[in-house]
């Protein structure tokens, strides 16, 4: 099959990983790197005997897809140069600085039959996709994202740095629309928030607390999900994840706890994480997410497919992320969700959500 053409606009940290592996793809010719810092433009050229340019514009006609890595704030003017000049585009994560900008690039690009993704790039993880094959229905999701001050990504807060990563997760795993978002947080150094806590409840019942810090003293990646399927555990900084399933001996488990004999106990005890609840550890074979990511962006626009993390999918955790962030700047602590779309909801009341702390463990 015949390469695609392909831009890195902003060699960065990011971007020089993104040209890296694109000028070692088989899917990618790497003709061009865009970057108006003229070192970050000679790294490109030593290192991979790439063609620069301070200013993409110059060279529309060299290549037939592009992927952005500059910095948040210059995601839309960009992107929107792209599209324009019918370019397939794969933008780094979030999508945009604002929601008008974002929802603008998918009416763009929806408009011309063109591909615009967004680099959440932890759904091509191979721990995410090992765990999402067995999380069902959650109902409670913990994610903690934490690293120490890095000075990157300063022109956005932690929610929209960090955070948004496991938004898209919890989003990508809970089919049900956000009905109340719950959010605190505050600035350590920058003047957006440097620590950020959320808890998202949904329609269906089910709840998500997300912690997210860049001013930690230990390096956290972590998801856990708890459901009818039993508890799953994913350490991002490892390569297994621990699962707990509901064992049959459990479902036909009938005793009182209360009044149980101590041999009966005891043999509860011994058979708890082997026969009720047994844990297994998995070992997913290793990927390169990113590499992964740039595959489902190639197939995308040679099948005409819709990729993993569209556009609107991008907008849509914006969309959350940005009402995270709103609520910790204004100072409150709660807001009612009340604008439209799949993750919003503003119909029913909390007594009409009895589920809510139900459990799909032995019909509860």
């Amino acid at each position: 099959m015949t390469s695609l053409r392909v831009a890195v606009i902003g060699h960065g940290k990011l971007g020089s990983i993104h040209a890296r592996l694109l000028h070692e793809a088989e899917d990618f010719e790497l003709t061009v790197v865009a970057d108006p810092i003229a070192g970050n433009r000679q790294l490109a050229s030593d290192t991979l005997s790439v063609p620069t340019t301070p200013n993409i514009t110059q060279l529309m006609s060299d290549f037939d897809c592009a992927i952005i890595a500059t910095p948040t704030v210059f995601h839309h003017q960009v992107a929107k140069t792209l599209l324009q000049n019918g370019k397939h585009v794969l933008i780094e994560k979030p999508i945009t600085a604002t929601l008008a900008e974002a929802r603008e690039l998918v009416a763009l690009a929806d408009a011309r039959d063109l591909i615009l993704q967004v680099g959440h790039v932890v759904r091509f993880d191979h721990r995410f996709q090992a765990a999402q094959q067995i999380i069902r229905s959650p109902r409670l999701i913990e994610c903690r994202r934490a690293s120490g001050y890095t000075f990157r990504s300063m022109d956005v807060g932690v929610t929209l740095d960090l955070m948004i990563h496991d938004l898209d997760l919890v989003l990508a795993l809970v089919n049900s629309p956000i009905v109340e978002i719950q959010a605190v947080g505050s600035p350590v150094i920058g003047p957006h928030e440097d620590v950020a806590h959320a808890r998202l409840t949904f329609e269906n019942g089910a709840l998500a607390n997300l912690s997210a810090s860049r001013a930690s003293y230990q390096q956290v990646r972590s998801l856990q999900a708890t459901g009818p399927f039993g508890f799953v555990d994913v350490n991002f900084m490892e390569d297994s994840i621990t699962t707990v399933g509901i064992g049959e001996s459990l479902r036909q488990l009938d005793i009182d706890p209360v009044r149980a004999t101590e041999e009966t106990k005891l043999d509860i005890t011994e058979r708890f994480f082997t026969e009720l609840l047994p844990r297994t550890t998995l070992t997913p074979k290793p990927c390169n997410a990113i590499a992964e990511e740039h595959k489902d962006f190639f197939v995308s626009i040679t099948e005409k497919s819709t990729p993993r993390v569209s556009g609107e999918t991008g907008l849509q955790v914006l969309e959350v992320a940005k009402r995270i962030s709103d609520l910790i700047q204004s100072g409150a602590s709660t807001e009612q969700a009340v604008t439209g779309g799949p993750h919003f909801n503003a119909s029913g009341t909390r007594a009409d959500r009895r589920s809510i702390h139900r459990s799909g463990v032995r019909g509860l």
